[in-house]
């Protein structure tokens, strides 16, 4: 009995135990490990961690809407403040103080994590957290992103956003921009409340928002940003001056200077001056007595240089001299056209510095930029550079020349460099003129014609002339061998034909004539030998016919030898000459040398075949007529030249003498007359009694 009452009992703990465990299963089922519940822990996230959508449960205080409208806005929990961003139809529902309760996810952001609400609900009200405080200074530190934070500051310009404006968002159109500085660091502001911006500038304020940041691609801060969100102003400190244009003004001497109290400090002062330049939108540059200063604002009336005005500003240290900034101005019913100052040297420029000077320099270059022309010049040794606001693609006046001697009136700016002392005197090195328009710049004397660019044209075109007489020469002296190549190979093909013709013709005299004429010599010889009875008379007559038959045949064979090239055909130019040379004077008492010089090499067959013809007729002559000892032939080959040079010992001649010596005369006939083919060169010189000197020159 007692084994079964324990039974049901233990088998009951085991069913409850049992109903446990599926209850805690169950609930570890429908809650996510990874479920986030503070700001802070969002915020704590790696970007890789962040995008892979962690589930969130917060709860907090809206502090106020942010960009984009209608679908972001800030909480803070106990923990941190988080950027919310979701795009159900709560957000524009909700107000300022309201205690927020949403479900979502994490992103990674743009710059810092955030969320991604899926459900909103609005479960009650709480007083909006106090901020932190902080300084202008800290918040670029990057640190703060959607902080609900506080800090002072004097207002230094405000505007209202218009509609059209392209330097803000639309969402920003009917908000007041401020930019608030605290020592050297400023900071946007924009407040969402309707406001008058003329209360704050120059006023001390103290300021609450949410900071949010500008940043980069590569989620890189760049710069921080406040905004003030509806339901909440600045709370004004000290006011600016009702009345600013009657505060006291201040000269150009007491700026920046050491004061044991001070007159003025983070706020704006009251100067008054003659306009020297104004560029629009930007800077103007104002003349107060004998000083000048820079004025940075952006105010958009247009002044011209001579306009004299009250300018209301922020004093700053500027590169050289003190400068306004952040300022405001109002134009005054007087006028003076301001006169520039001449400046002799370098210290004088220096006490002129953001004042109109006028130097005397010359001009030594141009340069064009895309907004601006810069020129450089040349004065007392010190290169000067001078600026005009002219696009490159707007001409400049043409008398505009380097070398001229040039005056220059124009804004000195004094140009800082790495020899700036630590403390102490500054004594600047050089500076840059700002010119105001392009009559600021006169020419007093024109440059020279002969500078260096107009003879380097010079020379340029000298040598442009050059390289086409040269192309030209070419050209013409190419064609020129062109058709004389042109005409030889009309020659040669003409002196194929004929030498064939030729020594057809050698041929049938051979054939006929010549033997005709041997057959007759040999019966005449035979007819004179069997002839006894025959008379003297009888005898003389054969022998006389049997002399002329000999002559004939002779001459029959001279000529066909002549007619002949064979031997040209069976070796060169030089061996050719040796040989028949040789066989010349074989039959004589006459000696004779030959010569080759130079690099022996074929010619074409028109010039071969004329210089043998040259060279023999030369030997000849010279045996026939001479009655020479010695006969010395040269044969030399140079590059683009063949020489041939016949020389005797005989008894010479004087040309135009030869009365009797007609073969002679018609020998150094047909030498002229066949170098003059081959387009050929003869000297022919000879002293009587000394002996005789032929030379042929020939191209080839």
């Amino acid at each position: 009995m007692k084994t079964f009452c324990r039974f049901p009992a233990t088998a009951v703990l085991w069913c409850i135990s049992i109903c446990l465990w599926c209850m805690c299963l169950n609930a570890s089922e429908q809650v996510d490990p990874r479920l986030i519940t503070t700001a802070a822990e969002v915020k704590a996230l790696t970007y890789e961690d962040a995008a892979t959508g962690i589930p969130v449960r917060l709860c907090g205080v809206f502090i106020g809407s942010a960009d984009p409208p209608e679908l972001a806005f800030v909480i803070q929990d106990e923990t941190e403040t988080i950027y919310v961003l979701s795009w159900t139809d709560m957000v524009g529902q909700l107000k300022l103080g309201d205690l927020v309760e949403l479900e979502g996810e994490t992103r990674p952001g743009s710059y810092a994590p955030e969320v991604e609400a899926k459900q909103i609900r609005v479960i009650g009200q709480r007083p909006i957290p106090a901020p932190r405080p902080v300084t202008i200074d800290y918040l670029y530190l990057g640190k703060d992103s959607s902080h609900w934070v506080t800090f002072s500051g004097v207002v230094r310009s405000a505007e209202v956003v218009q509609p059209g404006d392209t330097h803000y968002y639309e969402s920003q159109v009917g908000s007041v921009i401020m930019e608030v500085a605290s020592g050297n660091s400023r900071i946007p502001v924009e407040v969402k409340d309707q406001v008058d911006p003329n209360d704050y500038v120059d006023a001390e304020l103290q300021i609450s928002g949410i900071c949010f940041e500008r940043f980069d691609n590569h989620r890189h801060f760049v710069k921080p940003f406040v905004l003030i969100p509806k339901g909440v102003k600045p709370v004004i400190k000290k006011p600016s001056p009702e009345a600013p244009y009657d505060e006291p003004l201040v000269s150009f001497e007491e700026l920046l200077t050491y004061q044991n109290q001070p007159k003025f400090g983070r706020h704006r002062i009251r100067m008054q001056g003659v306009v020297l330049d104004h560029q629009l939108g930007s800077v103007l540059w104002l003349r107060d007595g004998a000083h000048s200063l820079k004025v940075e604002t952006r105010q958009n009336e247009q002044l011209i240089a001579g306009d004299k005005i009250d300018v209301l500003g922020f004093p700053k240290p500027g590169e050289y001299n003190p400068m306004l900034e952040d300022a405001e101005f109002r134009k005054l019913d007087d006028f003076e056209l301001p006169v520039p100052a001449p400046v002799g040297d370098l210290s004088e420029a220096f006490q002129n510095d953001e004042n109109l000077i006028q130097i005397n320099a010359k001009l030594s270059s141009i340069r064009r930029f895309p907004t601006r022309t810069e020129l450089i010049l040349d004065w007392r040794h010190t290169p000067i550079r001078a600026n005009l606001h002219i696009a490159e693609d707007v001409p400049i006046p043409g008398d505009w020349k380097p070398g001229s001697i040039v005056s220059v009136s124009g804004i000195c700016v004094v140009e800082s460099d790495s020899t700036v002392p630590l403390s102490g005197l500054w004594i600047p090195k050089t500076f840059q003129l700002l010119l105001r328009s392009t009559s600021d710049l006169s020419i007093i004397k024109s440059p020279s014609w002969w500078n260096w660019e107009h003879v380097a044209w010079l020379l340029f075109g000298f040598l442009i002339l050059a390289l086409l007489t040269i192309a030209t020469i070419v050209q013409y002296s190419r064609l020129r061998f062109q058709e004389q190549e042109r005409k030889r190979a009309i020659a040669e093909t003409e002196f194929s034909a004929i030498l064939n013709e030729r020594t057809r013709l050698a041929r049938e005299i051979h054939d006929t004539l010549s033997q005709s004429l041997g057959a007759i010599s040999v019966q005449l010889e035979l007819a004179r030998m069997q002839a006894n009875e025959m008379s003297d008379q009888l005898r003389g007559n054969l022998g006389m016919a049997h002399q002329l038959a000999r002559n004939a045949l002779t001459e029959a064979r001279n000529s066909i030898w002549n007619m002949r090239s064979q031997i040209l055909e069976e070796c060169d130019l030089a061996e050719a000459l040796k040989r028949n040379i040789q066989k010349l004077v074989d039959d004589s008492l006459v000696k004779s040398t030959f010569q080759v010089d130079g690099e022996v090499r074929r010619l074409s067959p028109l010039v071969e075949n004329n210089l043998l013809r040259i060279g023999l007729e030369a030997v000849a002559n010279s045996i026939k007529h001479a009655n020479p000892a010695l006969i010395g032939v040269r044969l030399q080959f140079e590059k683009n030249k063949v020489h041939l040079a016949v020389e005797d010992d005989g008894i010479g001649f004087v040309e135009g003498e030869q009365k009797n010596k007609e073969r002679r005369s018609f020998g150094l006939v047909g030498i002229r007359e066949r170098a003059d083919l081959i387009g050929g060169k003869v000297t022919i010189e000879s002293i009587p009694g000394q002996g005789t000197r032929i030379e042929v020159f020939v191209s080839a």
